[in-house]
């Protein structure tokens, strides 16, 4: 089971109008889903990149001269199947420069680090000899280039899909089936700073574990993920508290009669953001999932949003005024559209905006931008007949 999918999608340098101009001549399809509480920002501008096969945006960050860098995957270009993509654009999402980096398997960029000379990626890889998927590491210079490449994993699966920056190297979080206690497990890995194994930790039970991103402590890591074999049955959300060698030192699951998915988790000056997708009663099968916790995992709110149909969120931040600004899906004028709302410090709605066409389109990462916008990454499916392809859009920060 792949990490990041809400459904089976079609499995991504050339700059192409934006996903309306191919639908209504130029008028982007802007469905407001119902009155807002507050100000909803205005769509700046939207760009889509892509080829005769699929591109997505994963990951995304804003570099220092105000550059906006983006990895994922495309099959379009490259040596094989999938190739990781990453690509640079400027403020306005012109493109400057694109990578394809990859073997004969399929490789994906899932997680993005911006460092002093270049980028780390994080990701997975099928070219490996081992056999199935192995995590995979990737330092770039700053031109996109490749400066070293690493993979870790053994003759089952493993993924990498979050990193993040320490003063030892880089940690990445993901999952395996090539160790640990049965199914897939929660996997936190340190390399140094030229990508060597550290240390390594496995942390899950019988059934299907995973984590899906990772934020630093002051001692230590929290992890956020998805588990089968703790909680209330089925899938829960699965945060999960680690100290400075990656041991698990405390866990805690969310969850009800349904399936619920942890897929981001953001920190706070007073404890943790869980952003992910619920089943548990939802009228369209899946609805958007926030969670608040404190800083021992106990839980302080629950929130769900949604309609009739199928709605969740992937990544989220906070909001100058302390409000969380979500970026997800959610059911549209066709397929899903990418789906962007602001809730307060304690889960109330106070607007949320849509932006799509008749395809399947997704709001997979942001982040806030220097100029006091947010940049927004994902894929869409509304540019025309030739499958995904990455979007990028930029919005102006709403009230």
């Amino acid at each position: 089971m792949r990490p990041d999918d809400p459904r089976h999608f079609r499995a991504a340098s050339s700059s192409r109008p934006a996903i309306a101009a191919a639908l209504l001549g130029g008028a982007l399809v802007v469905l407001m889903l119902q009155p807002a509480l507050g100000q909803a920002p205005d769509l700046s501008w939207e760009k889509s990149f892509g080829g005769p096969g699929d591109e997505r945006g994963i990951s995304l960050l804003e570099t220092a001269d105000s550059s906006l860098a983006v990895v994922g995957y495309t099959s379009s270009k490259g040596d094989g199947g999938r190739d990781l993509w990453l690509i640079k654009t400027d403020s306005e999402g012109e493109l400057e420069w694109d990578r394809a980096i990859g073997g004969p398997g399929d490789e994906e960029g899932w997680s993005l680090l911006g460092t002093e000379d270049g980028y780390v990626i994080a990701g997975v890889s099928g070219s490996g000899e081992a056999g199935g998927k192995d995590l995979l590491l990737v330092k770039t210079y700053s031109d996109g280039y490749e400066r070293w490449t690493k993979t870790f994993g053994g003759p089952g699966d493993d993924w990498g899909v979050a990193a993040v920056k320490t003063e030892a190297g880089y940690v990445v979080a993901g999952s395996t089936t090539s160790r640990g206690s049965g199914g897939s497990d929660g996997w936190i890995l340190l390399v140094d700073p030229d990508g060597n194994l550290v240390w390594e930790v496995a942390i899950g039970g019988s059934k299907n574990d995973g984590f899906s991103s990772i934020v630093e402590v002051e001692d230590g890591y929290v992890a956020v993920g998805t588990t089968e074999s703790y909680g209330a049955g089925g899938r829960d959300v699965w945060l999960v508290k680690a100290d400075g060698e990656g041991k698990r030192v405390w866990e805690k699951t969310f969850g009800k009669d349904g399936d619920e998915r942890g897929n981001s988790v953001l920190k706070m000056a007073d404890g943790y953001i869980i952003v992910g997708t619920s089943s548990a009663d939802a009228p369209g099968g899946r609805d958007l999932l926030l969670l608040k916790t404190d800083l021992e995992g106990e839980k302080v709110w629950e929130e769900t949003i949604g309609g009739p149909g199928e709605d969740g969120g992937w990544q989220a931040l906070v909001d100058e005024d302390g409000g969380i600004v979500v970026v997800g899906y959610t059911r549209g004028a066709g397929d899903e559209d990418i789906w962007l709302l602001k809730v307060s410090s304690v889960g109330e709605k106070l607007w949320d905006d849509a932006f799509g066409g008749e395809g399947f389109d997704l709001g997979r990462s942001i982040v806030p931008t220097k100029d006091g916008g947010w940049a927004m990454t994902g894929w869409t499916e509304s540019g025309g007949p030739r499958g995904q392809d990455l979007w990028l859009g930029k919005v102006e920060r709403g009230g």
